[in-house]
């Protein structure tokens, strides 16, 4: 994220160069523009990903996060529509696992997961079978 963040900041600062001729603007632009990264790589990622939570039961799957506003949603098994794995091939290393849960009206996504939990909530969803009238 913070690669992204920072490829983001090169761009955006080129582009505030090429385009404004006023050499003011274009120095007050970089101070802002650095400083809102910096905040973001160093303060609010960190904080945000320490504050996120994934419980998961035979019934339910809950996730809690936030920062500033704390979040906590719940989803049970047998209100799921379909589900989304999404998987970088090496992800076992790399973390990068997500499900999303597309639910009546909305969807839970689980982000950043290790491959082996990923795994175990794939398998206590399927696990639920849902009967139809």
């Amino acid at each position: 994220m913070r690669l992204i963040i920072t490829a983001a900041v090169v761009i955006i600062l080129w582009a505030v160069r090429y385009f404004i001729p006023i050499e003011k603007i274009v120095m007050l632009s970089i101070v802002v523009v650095i400083s809102i990264a910096c905040f973001e790589m160093f303060v609010h990622l960190p904080m945000f990903f320490n504050s996120i939570s994934y419980s998961a039961t035979e019934t339910e799957v809950t996730k809690s996060s936030g920062v500033f506003i704390k979040v906590h949603q719940s989803v049970r098994y047998s209100s799921i529509q379909y589900t989304t794995r999404i998987s970088s091939p090496l992800s076992q290393y790399t973390g990068f696992n997500f499900i999303i849960f597309f639910v009546y009206g909305g969807q839970l996504r689980l982000l950043f997961l290790k491959r082996s939990d990923a795994d175990e909530i794939i398998r206590l969803s399927g696990s639920i079978s849902v009967k139809e009238d």
